[in-house]
């Protein structure tokens, strides 16, 4: 699965709204990777924030670059 190469505009997602605010729910996404999820700009209660810390290790994990590998994705 190819991965979006962009390392620009990066963006903390939670994956799932309701799935807490931990690392384990933060997805690393360039701008255009996150507009193209099938949550983004659907009314409903938005999720608590991340921790600053919590972003900060979600791209040292993510290497500073988008993590998106979505086949509906047109961004790759």
């Amino acid at each position: 699965m190819a991965r979006c190469r962009n390392n620009r505009d990066l963006e903390v997602h939670h994956k799932r709204r309701d799935g807490g605010n931990g690392i384990e729910n933060a997805e690393v996404l360039c701008h255009a990777c996150h507009v193209n999820t099938s949550t983004y700009g659907i009314p409903g209660q938005s999720p608590t924030p991340f921790l600053h810390e919590t972003k900060i290790a979600a791209l040292r994990r993510a290497g500073n670059r988008c993590e998106c590998t979505r086949t509906s994705c047109t961004h790759h």
